[in-house]
């Protein structure tokens, strides 16, 4: 029954989507036709800027495009059920799939050598268009209730204290189309005659009767530590009915860690991690700082010359430092500075030590007298930071992250704070934008830790935004 209600479902979205992709081609279409009505202004001489464009020379690439665009959407996991999907994460799924659609009609058109070769520009505005277009669709359908099936009778196994919690869960999730109808108590549980309202069917041994009698779609395992038997008894039940058998992974009780599902040649095993699983979205993460270190190392490149200048007539030394850092999981690697100090400043640190102003394993002066008179200025604004957009171009840092520490620094942590290394460290973090130095070490800490629980695409570009005014008032920056 659930199989075929999903597969309900999914010839739903199809033909939604075939809609949608029909009909966003065909409005571009027409907008791309009427655009040189509104648009006469050549920016350069020669032949017209916008060519010729509409139904009689483009509407051959409808038929291209519809299934190109079907497939990529089948392969990008977009049919699965949008109840459990969050919204930015499908937006991502369909992003990948236009943009690989795109990529595959300009390959088509390279390869077939089309009589009337596509418009670039009525492909790039339909990829945008639709990928809206799909992405407001499917989002409009699932507030209608148009891709709920028929509610799912859930039975729970466990005691109604643990049931609890995923009672609530399925009440305030009505679209997910699950209904909770009873319980069965293990044998160590007291008697209940209902919980919250749903009735205690009996016990684990009744699970055969009870799914010969009743049309179950899905038995839930609630959280408690089970015999292997008992387990084994539960999916074996399941297995020979066709019914779904769900567990809940929090069994261990873990206060941060998330629990992922992962199948390996048939082998099922699953993890449990406290960083981010997202991978479409860290791929992409990845993809704005191979770009963004790469268009600041080119803007930038006057910036440097200019410091690199000044640094080498104050006192004729090295203009770059290089410093070992513990990046991800504690990797070591050399992070790179414009030099702000003297030649011999990691010797002359031990000296200084009474004089630390900062809490815990890290070293902070105010005036520190190491500190040159160039390195003043370009620590106020922030410019001795720029030599790492290369540590974020080859991989060793990201634009975003938790700052890299020294691995004299990680040696003195606590063990609580160890889990900021769990992430690749970045240019920029929460931290940057709180007040840097003006915060004690235990709020670092802290604020690195809450970067890696909230972690999103959209929080990184928000704390690229946040950098900027931090950089330009120099705020906490010494």
């Amino acid at each position: 029954m659930q199989r075929l209600q999903a597969a309900s479902v999914g010839w739903r979205l199809r033909v939604t989507d075939t809609v949608v992709i029909v009909g966003a081609f065909l409005l571009t279409l027409a907008f791309r036709e009427y655009l040189p009505l509104f648009w006469s202004f050549d920016i350069v001489p020669g032949p017209k800027l916008l060519q010729d464009v509409g139904v009689r020379n483009q509407l051959h690439l409808l038929p291209l495009a519809l299934p190109i665009w079907m497939w990529t959407l089948q392969s990008t996991a977009t049919y699965q059920d949008l109840r459990r999907i969050r919204s930015d994460v499908l937006l991502l799924r369909i992003i990948r799939a236009s943009l690989t659609a795109l990529g595959l009609i300009i390959v088509a058109d390279f390869l077939l050598r089309f009589d009337q070769p596509p418009s670039r520009t009525l492909l790039v505005g339909f990829s945008g268009l639709v990928t809206v277009a799909l992405w407001g669709a499917r989002r409009l359908l699932l507030r209608l209730r148009l891709l709920n099936p028929e509610p799912m009778d859930v039975l729970a196994i466990g005691s109604p204290e643990e049931a609890g919690p995923y009672l609530e869960l399925l009440t305030r999730h009505q679209d997910w189309g699950l209904r909770m109808i009873g319980v069965l108590s293990p044998e160590s549980s007291a008697d209940h005659s209902q919980m919250s309202g749903v009735p205690v069917l009996g016990r684990i041994n009744d699970l055969s009767r009870i799914l010969t009698e009743r049309n179950i779609g899905q038995v839930f395992v609630t959280g408690q530590t089970w015999e292997t038997a008992t387990l084994r008894f539960v999916a074996e039940t399941c297995e020979q009915v066709g019914v779904t058998f769900t567990m809940d992974a929090n069994f261990l009780q873990l206060g941060i860690a998330q629990a992922e599902l992962q199948e390996v040649e048939g082998w099922s095993i699953l993890t449990f991690t406290s960083t981010p699983l997202d991978s479409e979205a860290l791929a992409i993460k990845r993809g704005l700082d191979v770009l963004g270190a790469a268009a600041a190392l080119l803007l930038l490149s006057p910036v440097f010359l200019v410091v690199a200048l000044l640094i080498k007539l104050e006192d004729g030394g090295p203009i770059f430092y290089s410093q070992e850092r513990a990046g991800l999981y504690g990797r070591p690697f050399f992070m790179h500075k414009f030099r702000s100090m003297v030649v011999n400043a990691d010797r002359l640190k031990d000296t200084l030590q009474a004089h630390n102003e900062a809490g815990g394993p890290v070293f902070k002066m105010k005036h520190d007298p190491r500190v040159t008179r160039v390195g003043r200025w370009i620590r106020k604004t922030s410019v001795d930071e720029f030599p790492q957009f290369w540590n974020v171009l080859v991989g060793e840092m990201s634009l975003v992250g938790p700052r890299p520490p020294i691995p004299a620094e990680v040696r003195r942590y606590e063990r609580w704070q160890m889990r900021r290394l769990s992430m690749k460290p970045g240019i920029t973090c929460i931290w940057q934008v709180s007040g840097r130095s003006d915060i004690s070490f235990e709020q670092w800490m802290k604020l690195d830790l809450e970067y890696i629980d909230r972690w999103s695409l959209f929080l990184d570009l928000k704390l690229l935004v946040l950098t900027l005014p931090a950089v330009l008032t120099m705020r906490g920056a010494r």
